[in-house]
This record gives structure tokens, sequence and C-alpha cells, in this order.
């Protein structure tokens, strides 16, 4: 018999997801993105994408819970109202460097 993978989880009230409307969907992948999830995510989420950002990449926010390729089509009043809607998921160290310099946080587009 094999060994039972153990998970741990968060567990709260506090709402850890939300899913926001888009104005202007998005089709990719033979999907048409009308809404798409935020989400609250762990350190270990929050570790790994600061990396990549060290490293120079440009990877998709973790909180957001959707293809990068759908965030960079998106409407710019759609990407508005998700990076605002995203900033009560977001981990106080994200939270801080967002509220000083968000495309230095990695949560807004530069383009």
């Amino acid at each position: 018999m094999a060994d039972e993978v153990k998970v741990a989880r968060v567990i709260g009230a506090a709402e850890r997801e939300k899913m926001v409307p888009l104005e202007f969907p998005v089709e990719f992948e033979d999907k048409t993105w009308t809404e798409v999830k935020i989400r609250r995510v762990s350190g270990k989420e929050v570790e790994q994408y600061m990396d990549a950002l060290g490293r120079g990449e440009r990877p998709i926010p973790p909180m957001f819970d959707f293809p990068l390729e759908v965030y960079e089509a998106m409407d710019d009043d759609d990407r508005f109202a998700i990076d605002e809607a995203v900033i009560p998921f977001l981990p106080r160290r994200l939270k801080a460097a967002a509220e000083q310099n968000p495309l230095a946080a990695g949560l807004t587009s530069d383009s």
C-alpha cells in the first residue's frame, strides 16, 4: 500500500478567492473568458514569484488564476479592474510593494 500524500491547507472564514467579471471577454484556446478568478496565495507561491522576477522573468502574478495570455490580451479597463480587485488578496509584502510601485511589484503591465 502506497503512503498517503499529506497536504496542509489554510483554513478560516476570510474570503480567499473572488471572480471578477470582464467587460470585454477574451477568447483563448477555444475558451471564452467572461470572468477570471483572483485568489490569496501561499508563502511558497510568493517566494517562487519573487525569484522569477529576480531572474528577469515576467510571470503572471500567482494571485491571478488564469493564463498570462488572457491577461495580456485583456482590454485595459478590465486589467485595471482586476488590478484593483486583487489588492485585498495580496500578502502584506506584495501589497506594500504594489502601493509604492505597482510596476516593480510585477502587478501591472509596462506596455
